[in-house]
């Protein structure tokens, strides 16, 4: 019997062997490091709530720019970001960049304790410096520099204290970027940091569902690299339920792939694949977007929950039985927080798949 290898990847950070629905925006930052330095999408913001791609999309971007010649430094936000980015930068770099010294012999002792080094004088440079450094020997050979952030928070000095940094290689038109994203709520919060008021002016994406038929043609294409095939209901049945999300992209296609090793996936196959995932979207999405919120939060979520579609601001804050601007408040909260969205003026409704279902099983 022919054993067919599952190519989805429902893993985060895991990039899909086919990535829907995001070639516009990988191409406009990379449309952005070949023109010169000033260019907008040189620093781009993306955000998106849990499941959007966001680690996906980094990943993409920093691969395509090694690709056309640039030194790419990635890293999640943490408090030793920047030791981290320096290491990537000096070893991902290593053919252009002098070898390190390994310090001076300053004492020998034969019947002693043994010998003494000095310290590299590099040791004392600051983080500022020693990128200079590197960039004035990048520029000899017109190589870039790419920084790509992952899991942005304010609350990570070293965070901040690169972007103030960056600031200044702007100014001084190094070759240069910084591409960082976000859940919504964090990418907020910094963009408050007086200290990178900046950011401010650079340009926001956000990730948003992919369109339907960029989904089927993942789903099929991914399908079709194993040699299998997948039947046109299942594939619609599929594609529908994922909504345009990422993750469920992936999640789905990966237990439908499972559910049967026939060389064709059926429209049952896709339908006990879309109960599997939905089991593991609650474990790994929803129960930790829950985990986050407030009990004033979930009050407004379950005040939407009685509309089969979108819901209106006013007869939200009706059931919650306050004014509007008080319901207001938590309607600009969830939002920051990516778990709903403004369909229209006065309207909002959920922005993650199977949320409504889930939050009306947990009712």
């Amino acid at each position: 019997m022919m054993i067919y290898k599952n190519p989805f990847t429902p893993m985060f950070g895991n990039e899909p062997p086919i990535l829907a629905g995001r070639g516009k925006m990988i191409d406009d930052v990379l449309n952005g490091l070949r023109n010169a330095p000033g260019d907008p999408n040189r620093v781009t913001l993306f955000t998106g709530p849990r499941g959007s791609g966001k680690t996906v999309l980094l990943a993409r971007i920093a691969s395509e720019a090694e690709s056309i010649g640039w030194i790419s430094a990635s890293a999640s936000a943490s408090p030793r970001l920047l030791d981290e980015l320096i290491e990537q930068i000096e070893r991902r770099a290593a053919n252009l960049l002098p070898k390190k010294s390994v310090g001076k012999l300053t004492g020998l002792q034969v019947y002693g304790t043994g010998f003494t080094r000095e310290i590299s004088p590099e040791r004392e440079l600051t983080w500022r410096t020693r990128v200079e450094n590197h960039l004035d020997i990048f520029d000899e050979t017109g190589t870039g520099l790419i920084f790509v952030i992952d899991e942005i928070s304010a609350e990570h000095a070293s965070l901040i204290e690169l972007i103030s940094t960056f600031q200044a290689f702007i100014m001084a038109k190094r070759n240069v970027a910084l591409i960082m994203a976000g859940l919504p709520n964090k990418v907020m919060q910094l963009y408050q940091h007086d200290s990178v008021s900046f950011l401010r002016r650079a340009f926001r994406r956000n990730l948003g569902p992919v369109s339907m038929p960029d989904v089927r043609a993942a789903i099929k294409k991914t399908v079709e690299l194993t040699g299998r095939e997948i039947e046109a209901r299942a594939l619609s049945a599929a594609s529908e339920k994922t909504e345009g999300f990422p993750f469920l992209i992936q999640l789905i296609g990966y237990h439908a792939f499972n559910r049967s090793n026939r060389k064709t996936i059926t429209l049952a196959d896709a339908k006990a694949g879309i109960r599997d995932a939905e089991e593991d979207m609650q474990n790994m999405i929803l129960d930790a977007t829950m985990f986050e919120l407030s009990s004033k939060d979930r009050e407004y979520l379950n005040a939407m929950l009685e509309d089969e579609g979108a819901s209106r601001t006013a007869d939200i804050a009706a059931r919650m039985g306050v004014s509007a601007s008080y319901a207001g408040q938590y309607k600009r909260r969830l939002a920051k927080l990516g778990v709903i969205t403004e369909t229209r003026r006065g309207e909002v409704d959920f922005v993650m798949p199977m949320m409504k279902r889930y939050m009306r099983k947990q009712q």
